[in-house]
């Protein structure tokens, strides 16, 4: 399986975030508005926190949304590093000349092996480009991410905005990071401390 050396790249962002404003605010009994921009900032930053590359869950992807995921060159199998992937949008290769061919959804699938890794595997029948453009010459677009993120995600996000706007709970922090620990365990990717 030939894992990506670029990095993925954000085409179509999230249309809300996985937690609201109104959530955050009705759980940590919060009625007044002076703090809607702050508790904004550390929502979006909890977010981060947990997703994407370079969040601590290893590549999960809380709210829908496409990325794309190049690579130098090709082989039967492209693994995809983000998850849970929901479908592929477009795979498209580059000739050395630049020029794009987009590759029909009839010649390849997109499977999930049980560690829950997801990739596009090529039919045996569809015969692979010998030569690719010299850098990022093959591409796969995919949606990722959770129609409905689980509400176990949605409490450790508003347990770690807590932590950080409430000064009780910072005086307790030991106990909710081990909540917040608690709560996001079965999502990390094994390997991932």
């Amino acid at each position: 399986m030939l894992v990506p050396t670029h990095r993925p790249v954000l085409v179509t962002p999230p249309v809300a975030p996985p937690v609201s404003l109104a959530d955050v605010k009705q759980a940590l009994h919060v009625e007044h508005t002076e703090d809607d921009g702050r508790l904004q900032d550390e929502i979006d930053a909890a977010v981060a926190h947990y997703e994407g590359p370079d969040g601590i869950l290893g590549g999960v992807i809380l709210s829908e949304q496409q990325w794309r995921q190049d690579f130098d060159r090709v082989e039967q199998k492209l693994l995809l590093p983000l998850r849970p992937v929901g479908d592929i949008v477009s795979v498209i290769w580059k000739d050395e000349d630049g020029a794009e061919s987009t590759i029909g959804d009839t010649n390849y699938a997109l499977l999930t092996d049980a560690a829950g890794r997801s990739y596009v595997r090529f039919h045996d029948s569809y015969e692979l480009p010998n030569y690719l453009y010299e850098v990022a010459g093959a591409s796969v677009e995919f949606a990722a991410g959770y129609e409905t993120v689980p509400a176990d995600i949605k409490t450790a996000i508003i347990v770690r905005v807590q932590l950080q706007y409430d000064e009780v709970a910072s005086a307790n922090g030991q106990n909710l990071e081990r909540v917040e620990a608690n709560l996001i365990r079965k999502y990390r990717r094994p390997g991932i401390a």
